[in-house]
Order: structure tokens, then C-alpha cells, then sequence
């Protein structure tokens, strides 16, 4: 165990099997986990830095979850925890980000990735759009479309980027926030042939919609084609982010979807974004870890009756 890269990450206890114990051999498993700790792009774009720290307290999270009749730890190939905080540029943590995770998407593994900035969605787009041989979908639970200009590369625009790439086709926005778009990403989402979103006032304020029937018709938008996950948690109510907010959905609706993904068989890869656990106490630091790990593990559960 001490040879292998996650050790430090993972504490043994006598008894019992956890995750950390049985990571598959690489190339032996359908997922892979990797870690981005930067938040260059998140700087680039105005927000608060921290992004950069939360991967290895969510993959120590997960590493040392007990395996049961519902987990296996050989479900789990180790990608590594790529360290881009001085990678200089957005354009340069493209660049390494791209490099990691194609191959494994070229060999049908899922990357499931942890941490960063939002700016992080163009270079998982461009690995997926390379591995298919065309453009694929994405399916963005968050406040934010970031779907800015093209001003230089930050967090904000990833989206905007991967779709002027021709890496990005259909677009989903699940809780949109409508006091969280500017007018021109407005414009941009509602003139864009395939783009779609359905605002969190429409189903948590005005009852107009619900959380279930929009779920719904944001993953009926992209689950024809292979799609990416992007799950920002500055919309989940209390977690600590880079834009954290006090009025958003929960940790159990990003499950929910999540797992609801997983059902699909058509997810590219899954990515949890812009998690700050410098920001919450250092008692509340373990619980935020673990419910993210949670949802990655909900993903994986929505996969169970795939052939893998």
C-alpha cells in the first residue's frame, strides 16, 4: 500500500475494506479519478481563489469510504492530482488538463474529476470531442452559464470557448440563476441553436416548473449523444466556493442528478467544480468533502445496471 500514489490519502483500519484498498490496476476499471488543484481561471475571472485545495480532501474522502454490497473500490482507476497552480496561464492548464485525461477517454475510461475552476469544462470538452470524432453535449448544473465572451481565457467562459472550438454541441443549463446572468450570456443562450436552461426562480421561487420536470428536460436535452457532467457546487446551498451563495438547491438535488446521469450511459466524464473548503470551518470542512465524494459515488451507483 505505501508504493502506491494515493497512500497518503488513505487511512487503513483493521476489519474492513475501503475504496483506498482496492483501486483497480490502471486500465482496469470503467473510472478514473483525477484532481485539478488550480484556481487560475478562477482568479482570471474576479472570483475567490481556493479552488486549488479541495481535490485531495474530496478524493481522502472518497478513498476511505467503506466498500459494501453498494462499493467497490476496483470500480476506481488513480488518474493522480495534476498541481497547475503554477502553470502560469488558463491556456497552459488547458493544454495539461486535455493531456491527462484523453487517454484515458480514448481507452472508454470516465474520468471523474475533482476540483479547479469552471475554465477546467473547455479542456474536458476538447478530450471528449476528440475521442468521439465530433462535437458532444454538456449538462451544467449551475448559477452561471459561463458562457462570457471571448476575452482571454478565465472561468467564466469555458463554455463559450469549447463552442467556438466545435467542441461543444448541445448545451444544458440546469439552475440558472436569473440574478446571476449578464444580459449578453443571456443573449447568447437563447440565440445559440441547440442551448437550452431552465432558471432555479422558475421551479424554488415562482413554482412555475419543478425541480424534477426540469431535471428532466435539461438531461432529455443532451442524453442522446455523449455528454459531459459539469456540476459547479457555488449553487448548492452553504457549500463553500468560489461564488458560494446561501439561496440554491441542496446537496441531495446534485446527487439526485448525479445518479440520474449515470443512468444514461451516455456521460463523458463527470467534473465538480470550484468546491473552496478553506472557506467553511474546519469542522464542517470533512461533511462538504464527503457529500461531494457522495455524489460521485451516486454517479457511479447510476451506472450499475450498464455493461460495463
Amino acid at each position: 500500500m505505501a508504493d502506491n500514489p494515493w497512500s497518503h490519502l488513505y487511512t487503513p483500519r483493521a476489519g474492513e475494506q475501503r475504496i483506498g484498498d482496492n483501486l483497480a490496476p490502471t486500465g482496469a476499471a470503467p473510472f478514473v479519478l483525477f484532481g485539478l488543484a488550480e484556481d487560475l481561471g478562477v482568479r482570471a475571472n474576479g472570483g475567490r481563489p481556493g479552488a486549488a485545495d479541495s481535490p485531495e480532501a474530496v478524493l481522502r474522502a472518497l478513498l476511505n469510504i467503506p466498500c459494501n454490497d453498494w462499493v467497490r473500490g476496483t470500480d476506481f482507476a488513480w488518474g493522480g492530482i495534476l498541481d497547475l497552480r503554477h502553470a502560469g496561464s488558463v491556456d497552459a492548464v488547458d493544454e495539461a488538463v486535455h493531456a491527462a485525461v484523453l487517454p484515458w477517454m480514448k481507452a472508454g475510461i470516465i474520468p471523474l474529476v475533482v476540483g479547479g475552476g469552471h475554465n477546467n469544462a473547455l479542456p474536458l470538452l476538447w478530450a471528449a470531442s476528440e475521442t468521439q470524432g465530433k462535437a458532444v453535449h454538456a449538462l451544467n448544473l449551475d448559477p452561471h452559464p459561463d458562457v462570457r465572451d471571448l476575452e482571454g481565457r478565465h472561468s467564466g467562459n469555458g463554455f463559450s470557448y469549447a463552442h467556438s472550438r466545435g467542441y461543444l454541441d448541445r448545451y444544458a443549463v440546469l439552475g440558472l440563476s436569473e440574478y446571476a446572468v449578464n444580459a449578453a450570456s443571456l443573449e447568447r443562450l437563447k440565440s445559440t441553436n441547440g442551448w437550452a436552461f431552465e432558471t432555479f426562480e422558475s421551479w424554488a421561487v415562482r413554482g412555475e416548473t419543478s425541480w424534477e420536470s426540469a431535471l428532466d428536460r435539461m438531461l432529455g436535452h443532451v442524453q442522446l449523444g455523449r455528454f459531459g457532467l459539469e456540476i459547479d457546487v457555488d449553487g448548492i446551498t452553504g457549500a463553500p466556493s468560489s461564488a458560494q451563495t446561501s439561496s440554491g438547491w441542496t446537496w441531495l438535488q446534485a446527487r439526485e442528478l448525479a445518479y440520474r446521469a449515470g443512468q444514461t450511459g451516455q456521460v463523458a466524464y463527470v467534473h465538480l467544480t470550484e468546491l473552496a473548503l478553506s472557506y467553511a470551518s474546519e469542522g464542517e470542512r470533512p461533511g462538504q468533502a464527503k457529500a461531494a465524494a457522495m455524489l460521485l459515488l451516486d454517479f457511479v451507483r447510476g451506472t450499475q445496471n450498464l455493461p460495463w
